[in-house]
C-alpha cells in the first residue's frame, strides 16, 4: 500500500472544490415573449420534450402543444432553469435560473449552483412599475436574488432532494427539501411534463477527488435543508404542529471507490419541544406544556423512523446555561414521557460539549464518538456494486445531533461520526485507513493543519467546514464560529478572534437584518401574509363549497368566563367549580380584567398574578375531571387562561397568542387585549380577552378599540409578515371580557329598575322582570350600535337575562350610586359560514370580590375534522374540472 502522503491528487486545485468553473447560462431554456402569453421550449439536448409550453399570462393556466411557437416578431431569451410562478404582493411572476456556476458531476449528470436568477412578471412590465406597490416589488425581487444565490442547487438529471438509497428504491421526490415546491405546486396540477420544472434545494454541496493506491476516490458531501418551518436563527426554533423542526438539515457523505459506492446519512435539527428566543436579550421561552407538546413530538420521530429506521439524539448542550438547560430538560422530559410509543427505536445521549472541550481541548470529544462506535457499526452505511448495480448493505439508523443552533458543536460532532463511517466504509473496501494514517481517523482531525502532511485529511476537514460555514449562513447570516476548529484542529488566536467577530455579527444579524431575509423566504416557500396566488384563490373557494364531502363532524362544548377581579388576589382555597366553573365543559376558558391594578403593578408586570391564577385554576379543574394546560398569556393586568379534557390532548395543536396595548398612547397597558387561538382538529378558534376604555363618553373610543384589535392582532410588524389567519378568518371568534360598554340612562333610572326587577322575582312575575332587563337593553350601547358597526355586527350574544354587572360598592350587592349600573361585561360569539353554535346558557355569578360581577356562557359548537384521502379526490376533481 502507498502512504497516504504520497497520493496522486487533483493538482489542478487543491481546494475542496475540485471541479469549478465559472458561470454559465447553459440556455436549456428558451422564453418567447408575447404579450399574452409566455411561451418556453426546451434546447433539446439537455432535456428533450418534443412540445413546447404555453402560461397564459391573465389567468396562470400551462398547457403543452405541439409543434414550434408562433413565428410572428417578439422577444426571446434563453435561461438555465424554470422554477415555477412566485407571487410577490399578490403579482405573479415567472421565476427562472438566468447563471450558474458548475459545482460537480456525478453519475454523468452535473450539478449546480444558482448564480443569478431572473423574473419575469405576468403583467407588463409598466403595468407593474405604476402600481403603488412598486418600490416594495422591487425591494422583494432584490432580497429574493440575494437569498437565492446563497447555497441553492440544481441538477437536470440527479434528483438533489433524495439520498443514494431513495433513489435506488425510486422514491418520488422529497417535499420536505423541495423549496420550490410552492413555485411549482400549481402547475404540476395541471398536468404539464415534469422535466418543464427544475427542483431547487437549500444547503451544500461540494466535491473532491484523489488515488488511493493507483484508484481514484471521488468524495461528495451534501447537505439538504428542509423548507418545513423554514427560517432564521431567532425567527423559527423548535418544532410545529406537524413535527417539522427549524434548520432540519440533512447531510450525505458519498464515496465512489473501487467500482463500489458508499453512502452515508446523518441529521440535524432544533430540539424538537415548542420554543423560542426573542427581543434584544434573546430571551427563552417554552411556548407549550409538555401534554401540549407530546403530540408534535411524536409525529417528528415518526417521520424519522420512517425514513431511517432507528435514531440516536446527540444533545450537546450545557446544563449550566440557564437557556439551554430549560431546552434540554423540555426535550428530556418528552423523551420519557414517550419512551413507551418509541419503542426502543430512540435512544437519547446527553455531551456538554462546552464543558467537556474546556480549554479548548476538542480533542476531549473522542471519548464520545469511541462510545457511538458500536452504535456507528450497527446502523452501517449504504453500499452499492456498480458492476452489478446490487445493494451490499443499507443504513440502519441515523444520528440526529443538536445543539441551540444546530450549526457549530453539531457540525464539529457530525465531522467526526462522518470520519467514523469512512474509515469503517473504505476498510470494507479493502483500505486500512487507519495503518495508512499510522494513528486514529478521529484523532487524526484534531492535528494542527499545519503539520498534516496527507492530502485527504487536509480535504475531508475544509469540505466538512465549508459545510458548517454554508448552513451557518443560510441560519444565522455568517459563518460558522467553529469552522477554524474544523478546519485545523485547534482554535488559535485567530480561531478566538474570528469566533468573537461572528458572534458579534450574528447579534447584529439578529436585530438589523433577520426579519428581512425571514420574509424573503416566506415569500419564496409562500408562507407571508400579503400572498395570494389568484389560481390557488379560485380552488380554495370552491373547496370550501364543497368541504361537507371530506369532513367529518362533533359537538364540543366550551365553557367562557369573565370578570374583572378588581386587583383582588382571590386565595388558592377558593372554590371556583362552585362559585364559577359550574359545568365540565370540553373547553374552558377563563378571561380575567385588573388582576392588578396598582401602578407599580402595571409597569413592571403580572407574571406571578397569572402563575397564581394558573394555579388556581389547575387545582379546581382537577377535581372536576381530568383536564390539561393549553395556554395562558397575560399582559399586565389582564389574564387569559384556556384548559381542555385531557382526551382533547392530542386534537389541540396550532396554538398562538398575540396582544395589543391600547391604554395611554399605548404603553401602560391596563386597557388592550389578549387573545389565544387554536386548532380543535381543524376548526380554528380564537379567544379574545378584551379591557376596553372606561366611562360613559368614551364610546367611539370603545368602538375604535375593536377596529385596532381586529385589524392589527396576528397581524403586527414584527418577524416576517407570516401567513397567518386574522381574527375575522377564523371559524369560531369568541369576544369576550370587561368591554365596558355602558346604557346611556342616568345611574338613578337603571338602579330604580333594578331594584323593580328584584321585586318582581321575589314576587316569581317572570315575565315583568324580564320586561324590565328588555327596556334596560334598548339604551345598551352594544346593542344600539352593532348593525353600523363593522366590527360588532360580526357577532351575536344570547339573551341578556341577569342584572346589570357594574358597578357595585366593595364587598356587596348595593350598586355605586354615582356610576350608572351598566353590562360592561359580556361574552359574544362570532362565527363564518357553515359553522353552528349555541348558547346552552349566559349568566352571571354573584360574587362580590369586585365592583364587577363574573359572567359565563356555556356554548356549544360545531367542529370538523379533514379527511385527507377525501380531501385530495375533492381537489383533484376540481382541477380537472379547472384545467
Amino acid at each position: 500500500m502507498q502512504l497516504l502522503t504520497s497520493l496522486t491528487i487533483n493538482t489542478d486545485n487543491k481546494s475542496t472544490q475540485a471541479k469549478s468553473t465559472k458561470n454559465q447560462n447553459t440556455q436549456t431554456f428558451k422564453v418567447h415573449f408575447y404579450p399574452k402569453q409566455y411561451i418556453i421550449e426546451t434546447n433539446q439536448k439537455t432535456i428533450t420534450i418534443d412540445k413546447h409550453l404555453i402560461i397564459d399570462r391573465d389567468n396562470g393556466n400551462l398547457y403543452e402543444k405541439d409543434g414550434p411557437p408562433p413565428q410572428s416578431e417578439h422577444q426571446q431569451m434563453a435561461f438555465s432553469a424554470f422554477l415555477g410562478t412566485i407571487y410577490i404582493l399578490d403579482k405573479p411572476f415567472l421565476l427562472l435560473v438566468d447563471e450558474a456556476e458548475l459545482v460537480c458531476t456525478i453519475d454523468e449528470q452535473d450539478i449546480f449552483q444558482i448564480s443569478t436568477v431572473a423574473f419575469l412578471p405576468y403583467e407588463s412590465n409598466e403595468k407593474i412599475m405604476q402600481s403603488t406597490k412598486a418600490n416594495e416589488i422591487l425591494k422583494m425581487i432584490g432580497q429574493l436574488r440575494k437569498l437565492l444565490i446563497v447555497g441553492f442547487y440544481f441538477s437536470y438529471g440527479y434528483d438533489l432532494t433524495l439520498s443514494k438509497v431513495k433513489q435506488k428504491i425510486e422514491e418520488k421526490t422529497e417535499e420536505k427539501f423541495l423549496w420550490n415546491l410552492n413555485l411549482i405546486r400549481n402547475h404540476l396540477k395541471q398536468q404539464i411534463d415534469r422535466k418543464w420544472l427544475t427542483n431547487i434545494i437549500q444547503g451544500f454541496i461540494n466535491y473532491f477527488y484523489l488515488y488511493i493506491n493507483g484508484k481514484k476516490l471521488d468524495f461528495y458531501l451534501m447537505s439538504r435543508r428542509s423548507c418545513k418551518r423554514a427560517g432564521t436563527r431567532y425567527n423559527a426554533r423548535g418544532i410545529d404542529d406537524d413535527g417539522n423542526v427549524a434548520n432540519f438539515v440533512e447531510t450525505e457523505q458519498i464515496i465512489y471507490y473501487n467500482n463500489h459506492c458508499c453512502s452515508h446519512l446523518q441529521v440535524r435539527g432544533s430540539v424538537p419541544i415548542f420554543w423560542n428566543q426573542r427581543g434584544l436579550m434573546t430571551e427563552t421561552k417554552l411556548m407549550r406544556s409538555a401534554e401540549l407538546t407530546k403530540n408534535a413530538f411524536k409525529k417528528h420521530f415518526k417521520t424519522l423512523l420512517e425514513d431511517y429506521s432507528r435514531v440516536i439524539c446527540l444533545n450537546l448542550m450545557a446544563k449550566k446555561k440557564s437557556a439551554e438547560q430549560m431546552v434540554t430538560e423540555g426535550f428530556e422530559e418528552q423523551i420519557k414521557l414517550n419512551s413507551d410509543e418509541l419503542n426502543g427505536n430512540v435512544k437519547y445521549e446527553w455531551f456538554d460539549f462546552h464543558h467537556e472541550c474546556k480549554n479548548n481541548d476538542f480533542s476531549q470529544s473522542n471519548p464520545l464518538i469511541r462510545k457511538l462506535l458500536e452504535h456507528i457499526k450497527n446502523f452501517g452505511f449504504y453500499l452499492e456494486d456498480l458492476k452489478t448495480k446490487k445493494v451490499l448493505s443499507v443504513q440502519h439508523g441515523i444520528f440526529r445531533t443538536n445543539c441551540m443552533d444546530c450549526l457549530d458543536r453539531t457540525n464539529f460532532i457530525q465531522t467526526k461520526i462522518a470520519m467514523s463511517v469512512f474509515d469503517l466504509s473504505t476498510k470494507q473496501l479493502g483500505v486500512d485507513f487507519q495503518n495508512l494514517l499510522k494513528m486514529s481517523p478521529i484523532e487524526a482531525l484534531d492535528e494542527d493543519s499545519s503539520k498534516i502532511t496527507n492530502y485527504f485529511i487536509q480535504y475531508f476537514k475544509n469540505i466538512w467546514a465549508d459545510n458548517g460555514d454554508m448552513l451557518s449562513i443560510q441560519y444565522t447570516g455568517t459563518g460558522s464560529t467553529h469552522t477554524n476548529i474544523t478546519r485545523t484542529g485547534q482554535r488559535d488566536i485567530t480561531g478566538t478572534l474570528d469566533h468573537g467577530s461572528k458572534s458579534l455579527w450574528r447579534f447584529l444579524y439578529q436585530n438589523f437584518g433577520d426579519n428581512d431575509k425571514q420574509e424573503t423566504i416566506d415569500i419564496l416557500l409562500g408562507n407571508h401574509a400579503d400572498i395570494t396566488a389568484s389560481y390557488s384563490k379560485q380552488i380554495d373557494q370552491k373547496l370550501k363549497s364543497r368541504f361537507q364531502e371530506f369532513c367529518s363532524f362533533s359537538e364540543r362544548s366550551i365553557l367562557v368566563v369573565t370578570w374583572n377581579v378588581g386587583g383582588q388576589r382571590v386565595p388558592q382555597s377558593y372554590d371556583l367549580n362552585k362559585q364559577i366553573i359550574d359545568y365540565s365543559a370540553d373547553i374552558i376558558v377563563i378571561g380575567l380584567q385588573e388582576m392588578v391594578t396598582s401602578g407599580t403593578g402595571l409597569v413592571v408586570g403580572s407574571s406571578s398574578y397569572l402563575q397564581d391564577w394558573d394555579k388556581l385554576i389547575a387545582n379546581n379543574l382537577r377535581q372536576r375531571d381530568k383536564y390539561i394546560y393549553i395556554k395562558s398569556k397575560e399582559l399586565l393586568g389582564m389574564g387569559l387562561f384556556i384548559y381542555a379534557k385531557e382526551r382533547f390532548q392530542d386534537r389541540i395543536t396550532k396554538v398562538s397568542y398575540d396582544t395589543i396595548k391600547l391604554g395611554f398612547l399605548g404603553q401602560i397597558a391596563n386597557k388592550g387585549a389578549v387573545v389565544i387561538k387554536m386548532l380543535i382538529d381543524d376548526t380554528l378558534m380564537c379567544f379574545i380577552n378584551c379591557h376596553l376604555e372606561h366611562g360613559q363618553k368614551s364610546l367611539s373610543t370603545r368602538l375604535q378599540s375593536l377596529k385596532d384589535i381586529h385589524q392589527n392582532i396576528f397581524n403586527q410588524i414584527g418577524i416576517g409578515k407570516k401567513k397567518e389567519e386574522k381574527i375575522e378568518q377564523c371559524d369560531y371568534r369568541i369576544l369576550f371580557g370587561d368591554l365596558n360598554f355602558r346604557i346611556n340612562l342616568e345611574a338613578e333610572q337603571v338602579i330604580t329598575s333594578t331594584q323593580r326587577h328584584k321585586l318582581f322575582i321575589e314576587q316569581s312575575r317572570i315575565h315583568e322582570s324580564k320586561e324590565i332587563l328588555q327596556q334596560l337593553q334598548k339604551y345598551d350601547e352594544i346593542i344600539i350600535n352593532r348593525e353600523q358597526n363593522q366590527y360588532l355586527k360580526q357577532y351575536k350574544e344570547a339573551e341578556i337575562n341577569f342584572l346589570p354587572t357594574y358597578k357595585f360598592e366593595p364587598y356587596s350587592n348595593t350598586y355605586d350610586k354615582l356610576r350608572t349600573p351598566s353590562w360592561t361585561d359580556r361574552i359574544l360569539i362570532g362565527q363564518n359560514e357553515h359553522c353552528e353554535h349555541k348558547y346552552q346558557n349566559y349568566k352571571s355569578h354573584d360574587i362580590n370580590y369586585s365592583d364587577h360581577r363574573p359572567v359565563s356562557a356555556l356554548i356549544n359548537v360545531k367542529t370538523r375534522k379533514e379527511i385527507a384521502e377525501k380531501k385530495a379526490d375533492v381537489i383533484s376533481s376540481i382541477y380537472k374540472t379547472e384545467s
